[in-house]
């Protein structure tokens, strides 16, 4: 077992209740500080299952699932409510609060955690202007364009500097300019020491990040 793995899968067994089709079957993966992993494979072979499990959305047995070596299945919910904080995910549909303002939305993991305003508006000011939101953070999320819901998912993604990033399909409705800059911007965060699991089904995406960084990819199916 790696000293620098930060989620470790061993023998990985899941499958649907209505079918006797195992979907992971004695599955093994490991996921190690600093790396920027891909997870590819077509529709149905459990990529978004697999974050799923990672975030504990959904449960699997014992010594299956470990974080820095410790069997997750065996936190408590105080454990487990801290493991949650070390990881954020970027989805492919935001899970932005449409009522709240984008200044609003960015800050609302740290207000949630109880971080002091002073330390909020210095780790805000930081991502400001990198995700050219200056003149976005008093609106409303629901009148952004989905590039801008992106730009705002990213900025929330990173203002409590997670232990890990997942994301889940980011591009999957964008334009293709702003999807390379999506790729930019994964590829950014991981320079910056920002540790990243990236699921998609897109071969595009997959060999532009092969040209312009080093990954490691896994494929499912």
């Amino acid at each position: 077992m790696h000293i620098d793995n930060l989620i470790e899968m061993r023998n990985l067994t899941r499958g649907y209740p209505e079918s006797p089709i195992l979907l992971f079957n004695h599955y093994n993966f490991s996921l190690k500080k600093g790396e920027f992993c891909v997870i590819m494979g077509k529709s149905g072979t459990g990529k978004s299952t697999l974050a799923r499990i990672i975030t504990w959305e959904k449960k699997v047995g014992e010594k299956m699932i470990y974080h820095k070596h410790e069997d997750i299945s065996k936190y408590t919910d105080e454990e487990m409510q801290t493991y949650r904080r070390k990881i954020w995910i970027i989805f492919q549909d935001y899970k932005l609060i449409e009522y709240m303002t984008v200044k609003e939305n960015i800050i609302y993991p740290l207000v949630l955690y109880g971080v002091g305003d002073s330390i909020i508006e210095a780790k805000y000011k930081k991502l400001q202007q990198k995700y050219d939101i200056t003149h976005l953070e008093n609106l409303s999320v629901k009148f952004l364009s989905a590039w801008e819901k992106q730009k705002v998912s990213f900025a929330r993604a990173l203002i409590h500097e997670p232990e890990f990033i997942i994301a889940d399909e980011p591009t999957w409705n964008l334009d293709r300019e702003h999807t390379q800059t999506i790729w930019d911007l994964l590829i950014k965060s991981n320079q910056n020491w920002n540790t990243v699991l990236l699921i998609t089904h897109d071969i595009h995406l997959v060999n532009y990040l092969k040209e312009k960084h080093q990954i490691r990819l896994e494929i499912l199916g």
